[in-house]
């Protein structure tokens, strides 16, 4: 970047990056996406399979506990070594497999011990799954112009349409069989990546060195709007904890509740689906701002306990909320990190997200107790740092200078 570059002079990743587009690549990986996220809806059923084989409550919290501990120490450092040796690919069919093959070892009903182990290794193969993807696609943005809303959305597409099928098909197999069922989502994405290209291909064509965490770390622009990125996802603490029992509290039915999540997963699905086409040729970064702003407004509102009707309204916000923090933080990455590296940078947001959203999980039950108002006002504030950090003015006249192997459509024009 130069001192006089405007952030609205942005190429798009892959727009001038003289390499040949590979073709049918961005439904491959809208695939990937759609079968990484299938089994979601079933693996949230996962709860009521540990009581239903004898676990109790306390046991099912440290359970469900483990992978989101796990996350924070063995993401970050497997994704950097996937990324630098070109095996992103075949990590995520490595990672799905053993996924696979784990999950079944619950059916011989170990007790307590057992299910601990299994559940310890369990998370620290699955916990790779999502992040390698996003590192993947991101690569294919860079590599190939890409539009990551497009592609991330067929992975919100396969949560909804797991969750609503779900609940049928445990009504035809029952709840034991939920390693079974599981197990064979999980084999999904590994079959899809064998129709994908090989990212030690991606690298060599493009002429990268290898990656490294030097280059991620040290780019503080990027490390202030994954940081930025972060707290606005953590904002979302409160409602996503105690949103439906605020709502049902006010006399607000369960059907009525239904609809209201289902505003906001439609929402981000068609928020993921324009935003990079909306965004254009402005700076990314831009997207984690106005996340952090109209995240601001739609605390406030519901420190207000608002009306039902207001809700909806409130609800449509997720799609900038939400997706303007996820899909501004995979373009930022896209359009800093250099290819080698990119994988680096997503377990790196891994590990950040997941700090940030343990931090507001864990402190919303202790908000909460202290009243409505002052838990979202606490989001609001929350939010309010997530803007300051992201403020545009920020990066206006920086002098951060793209990594030696950035190819030029990276790079902002003067």
């Amino acid at each position: 970047m130069t001192p006089s570059s405007s952030p609205s002079d942005i190429l798009p990743p892959g727009a001038a990056s003289g390499l040949l587009p590979r073709p049918g690549l961005s439904t491959r990986i809208s695939g990937l996406y759609l079968a990484v996220y299938l089994h979601f809806g079933f693996f949230g059923f996962l709860p009521l399979w540990l009581s239903a084989t004898g676990a109790t409550a306390g046991e099912i919290g440290i359970l469900m506990a483990i992978p989101l501990m796990l996350r924070l120490v063995t993401v970050a450092p497997f994704s950097a070594w996937a990324g630098r040796t070109g095996r992103v690919r075949s990590a995520i069919a490595f990672t799905a497999l053993g996924s696979a093959a784990l999950i079944t070892l619950l059916l011989r009903q170990p007790d307590h011990l057992g299910r601990v182990l299994i559940v310890v290794a369990f998370s620290t193969t699955w916990d790779q799954i999502p992040v390698l993807t996003d590192a993947y696609a991101v690569m294919a943005v860079r590599r190939d112009g890409l539009d990551f809303g497009r592609l991330r959305v067929w992975g919100s597409i396969g949560a909804v349409a797991s969750s609503a099928g779900a609940g049928w098909a445990f009504g035809l197999t029952g709840i034991a069989a939920l390693p079974w069922l599981v197990a064979a989502l999980l084999i999904l994405p590994a079959l899809v990546t064998l129709a994908l290209p090989s990212d030690r291909t991606a690298a060599d064509e493009a002429g990268l060195a290898a990656g490294s965490w030097r280059q991620v770390v040290g780019d503080l622009t990027l490390m202030r709007l994954v940081v930025a990125a972060s707290l606005v996802m953590a904002s979302h603490g409160v409602l996503t904890s105690f949103g439906p029992i605020q709502w049902a509290e006010r006399g607000i039915s369960t059907g009525v509740i239904g609809m209201l999540q289902a505003i906001a997963v439609s929402a981000e699905i068609v928020a993921f689906w324009f935003g990079s086409k909306l965004l254009g040729r402005r700076d990314p970064g831009m997207l984690i701002w106005l996340a952090g702003c109209v995240s601001i407004v739609r605390w406030l509102v519901m420190a207000g306990d608002p009306s039902a009707s207001l809700l909806f309204v409130v609800q449509l916000l997720q799609g900038v909320t939400a997706t303007g923090a996820i899909l501004g933080t995979m373009l930022v990455i896209a359009s800093r990190v250099p290819l080698a590296s990119s994988a680096a940078a997503q377990g790196l947001n891994a590990v950040l997200l997941g700090l940030a959203l343990a931090a507001t999980t864990a402190g919303a039950g202790v908000l909460w107790q202290r009243g409505v108002s002052t838990a979202y006002l606490s989001m609001a504030a929350l939010a309010a740092i997530a803007v300051l950090l992201a403020w545009p003015g920020w990066r206006l006249g920086s002098r951060d200078v793209p990594a030696p192997d950035e190819p030029p459509f990276m790079q902002e024009r003067s």
